[in-house]
């Protein structure tokens, strides 16, 4: 016997016999000789008869259906499962079947209305259950060993099959949590729009209820009302906390902008979908409109993390430039870019298990290829490495002046890959890190001093006294000069030349640019000009002399020179007044220039 045959035939002997009672009372009635009653009686008769000839055909489309459909043997997960969607379909209802294959309830009706729950939490968050891979064997386990099957073990950890007394039910746990569940998927209530939708609502066109055309058209337009009101709400809380954080008088508005319009879109979306269920869309359109919206919110909440990850860097390049240090200037582009990319990554990681792709599995296979990258990719990996060694040797900074691979220039930016250096014609040049790392670097930016280190040759027929008064009269200079170093100079006679006698000056100028350099030297270089001058000093250049006896009555070709000390003296003061004064100014204002 087929199942159900034997509730098939006792419904049918209830039919059989009510007949025979209906015939027994229209036969009396007959006998009775009424024929109102006869009439009345026929007419109740045929009806009776339709009425039956329903209910047989009913009972026969039920036991086709009742054949086609699963048995409740609860033997297997699959099963189970099976059984409690394929008897909530509209086709196939008969939910106190569905309702068996709950554990531990013994009022039926809470067990039907608690079983229709579920399915209506499945459908509310779009989870399609795949009932071709559901286990089929009765001693499934999972991978800890113990009897127990969950169909959706990310988004309803709560939700799953387990063997009890042999048999597969939904667990006494889940069973606890389906009323918990289904207020979290239908905060409004499962049948809010029904309620608030006239009977003509129930129309279906394209196969969806006309209610629920309705239900979505509203539901766009509140949410797009609610993203207007946060979209301008949000942007004076988001300004005031971001001042608040960062102490910062005046914030880019700009990124406030930003950062509001994404953070509203992202509650638009959150209460987007917790609205969508209570519309009670079939599966299928359900499934497709939940996945978009679950893609939405992951990509808006990237972008928002992004937005935010903007403002932070933004508040860290000012409190940088509050400060005297440079490494924080250098740190910041790596910061920013490595802060992207780790987020995007996240981002990335959180798509794909959106679109249930096993992450795993595919960090697997990244790790395993990571070799075979890592040898086409050496050069990239090697400027990698030589990013991170900059940043811990610390050879330069940015807005230091260098010399390295035949390129001189002021550094820019230190990259991931690549530094780059800004020219004296403004040209940018891009040097890998992992070839400056290994390259001799001179670092100009770091110099405390610049040095002036030059050679004065003065003509061979300078007295003795006059040299030593000029040489002294160097040493002023330098003494005197607001920019110059007073410890470590050295001014001396160090040579006799082949056409000059030469005088080493060498003196540390204190200026922090390149700049300032060239204009603390002209100063002083002008000063030795401007002292040989008064002093009557003549500076040598590479001249061959032809040394002929004196003619009768020609004068001597030498130069005269001053050697009396007094008129030395007088025209050394005279010399060293105006000097003072020229620079007194500028000792006073001091070196203001950045490196």
């Amino acid at each position: 016997m087929k199942p159900g045959a034997g509730s098939i035939l006792h419904r049918m002997r209830a039919y059989c016999k009510a007949v025979w009672e209906k015939l027994q009372r229209l036969r009396a009635a007959v006998r009775a000789g009424s024929s109102g009653c006869f009439a009345s009686q026929t007419t109740s008769f045929f009806a009776y008869l339709w009425i039956i000839a329903f209910l047989l055909a009913g009972g026969v489309l039920s036991a086709q259906s009742e054949e086609q459909g699963p048995e409740v043997t609860l033997a297997t997960p699959h099963n189970t499962i099976y059984s409690h969607l394929y008897y909530l379909q509209p086709e196939n209802y008969r939910p106190e079947l569905a309702a068996r294959t709950l554990y531990g309830l013994a009022d039926s009706a809470r067990a039907v209305e608690l079983a229709i729950w579920l399915k209506q939490i499945y459908d509310g968050l779009g989870l399609y259950v795949p009932v071709q891979s559901l286990p089929r064997t009765p001693d499934y386990t999972d991978t800890l060993g113990r009897p127990r099957y969950a169909p959706f073990p990310d988004e309803l950890p709560e939700v799953y099959v387990e063997k009890i007394n042999g048999k597969w039910y939904y667990s006494e746990a889940t069973v606890k949590a389906i009323p918990r569940l289904h207020r979290e998927v239908f905060p409004l209530g499962a049948d809010l729009f029904v309620r608030l939708m006239p009977r003509w609502g129930q129309r279906k066109v394209l196969g969806l209820a006309l209610w629920q055309y309705v239900g979505l058209g509203l539901l766009i337009f509140v949410t797009w009302l609610v993203h207007q009101v946060l979209r301008q709400a949000l942007r004076p809380v988001l300004r005031g906390l971001a001042r608040m954080l960062s102490r910062v008088a005046e914030t880019d508005p700009r990124l406030i902008l930003r950062l509001s319009t994404v953070l509203s879109a992202l509650l638009l979306l959150l209460l987007f979908r917790a609205l969508l269920p209570a519309l009670l869309l079939p599966i299928s359109f359900s499934r497709v409109a939940m996945l978009v919206l679950r893609l939405a919110i992951t990509l808006t909440a990237l972008l928002l993390v992004l937005r935010v990850w903007d403002l932070v860097v933004y508040y860290l390049r000012q409190a940088a430039a509050r400060t005297e240090s440079r490494l924080d200037d250098q740190l910041l582009p790596i910061l920013q870019k490595g802060g992207q990319v780790l987020i995007v990554l996240a981002g990335i990681i959180q798509v794909l298990r959106v679109l249930h792709v096993d992450v795993t599995a595919l960090i697997a296979g990244v790790s395993i290829g990571g070799l075979a990258i890592a040898l086409a990719a050496q050069d990239t990996v090697k400027n990698l490495i030589g990013s991170l060694m900059i940043l811990i040797d610390q050879p330069f900074q940015v807005g230091d002046y260098v010399v390295a691979e035949g390129y001189e220039g002021t550094i820019l930016e230190v990259g991931f890959r690549s530094t780059r250096i800004l020219q004296i014609d403004s040209s940018v040049v891009t040097i890998p890190n992992g070839n400056l790392v290994n390259a001799s670097v001179r670092n100009l930016g770091v110099r405390v001093f610049r040095l002036l280190n030059i050679k004065l040759g003065v003509t061979y027929d300078t007295p003795p006294e006059l040299l030593e008064k000029f040489i002294e009269g160097l040493r002023r200079i330098i003494l005197d000069h607001p920019r110059t170093r007073k410890e470590g100079y050295y001014v001396h006679f160090i040579e006799f030349a082949d056409f000059s006698l030469n005088i080493m000056v060498r003196a540390q100028i204190e200026v922090r640019s390149y700049a300032d350099e060239l204009q603390v030297k002209e100063e002083l270089l002008m000063s030795f000009l401007r002292l040989a001058a008064e002093l009557g000093v003549q500076y040598a250049f590479p001249t061959q002399t032809i040394l002929v006896e004196q003619l009768p009555g020609a004068g001597s070709l030498s130069p005269e020179y001053t050697t009396d000390p007094d008129e030395l003296e007088a025209r050394m003061q005279r010399f060293l007044e105006a000097y003072r004064k020229r620079y007194a100014a500028q000792g006073q204002r001091g070196d203001t220039s950045q490196a």
